[in-house]
């Protein structure tokens, strides 16, 4: 397994001494896709310097929307295609689809209405990801962030109505957590599983709080995952904390795999 963290450029350095294995970016703030190429390319010499692998990116829609009348889809597949190629310059992986804004249901637009729109936006995904081999992972969020797309199981039965290699899907503890969804759903979805993201209780650091990472990874290990986790959380002090939380989160993936546990 490898472990990562989403976070900034400047945070890299203090991730790879710390022993992560890879860095997951922001796809607006680092990519820029809604800028010209002299924008990218300001900001790619810093990306391919960093002394960490950037393989998966976040915060993919930031501006826009992607749900209701103001969607504005000839404006998404510029963007989309832009977000999937500069990611693939720099050798990412996994872009996440959380977007919990732009994918919000406005009031008076009925849900299937919303999910055709959110279906039309992942096979612009899936088209742009067959150009440039990166894989969009819808991101379940909890029903605090967003209005759909709030379980696993939901997330996976997007998936399957797009049907093409390019959309899969991510499992993310806290989302799980806070919606009381059962870490099963992991193992029983993990056909469709692209990526994970991780935190402890309340979203602090891996460690610092009762979650049982173990439990969590042992259903990552029952459908044969074995990619990345990448840590999302609020860091009191990631000075401090980076290192431990690595730390807890290899002992958690040994003890998922020990057959005493």
């Amino acid at each position: 397994m490898r472990f990562g963290v989403c976070a900034g450029v400047d945070k890299a350095p203090l991730l790879a001494e710390a022993g992560y294995d890879y860095i997951e970016l922001a796809v607006g703030g680092d990519l820029v896709p809604d800028e010209d190429e002299a924008a990218w390319g300001a900001k790619r010499p810093a990306i391919e310097a960093l002394p960490l692998p950037v393989e998966s990116f976040n915060s993919f829609v930031r501006k826009g929307r992607i749900v209701g009348p103001d969607a504005d889809f000839d404006w998404l597949e510029r963007y989309v295609r832009s977000a999937l190629s500069r990611a693939a310059q720099v050798g990412g992986k996994i872009i996440v689809f959380g977007s919990g804004g732009a994918r919000r249901v406005p009031d008076g637009v009925p849900r299937d209405e919303a999910e055709r729109q959110i279906l039309r936006f992942l096979h612009l995904c899936a088209d742009a990801s067959e150009r440039t081999g990166v894989v969009v992972a819808i991101e379940p969020l909890n029903r605090a962030e967003s209005n759909i797309i709030n379980s696993v199981a939901e997330g996976a039965r997007l998936v399957k109505l797009v049907d093409r290699p390019g959309v899969r899907n991510l499992a993310d503890s806290y989302h799980m957590e806070k919606d009381d969804e059962p870490v099963s759903a992991v193992q029983e979805f993990g056909e469709v599983l692209a990526h994970v993201h991780t935190a402890d209780t309340e979203r602090g650091a891996p460690g610092t709080g009762v979650y049982d990472h173990s439990a969590f990874f042992r259903e990552l290990r029952a459908v044969g995952y074995d990619s990345r986790v990448s840590i999302e959380c609020s860091w009191k002090d990631l000075a401090a904390e980076a290192g431990p939380a690595l730390a807890h989160l290899k002992r958690a993936w040994a003890d998922a795999g020990s057959p005493d546990t």
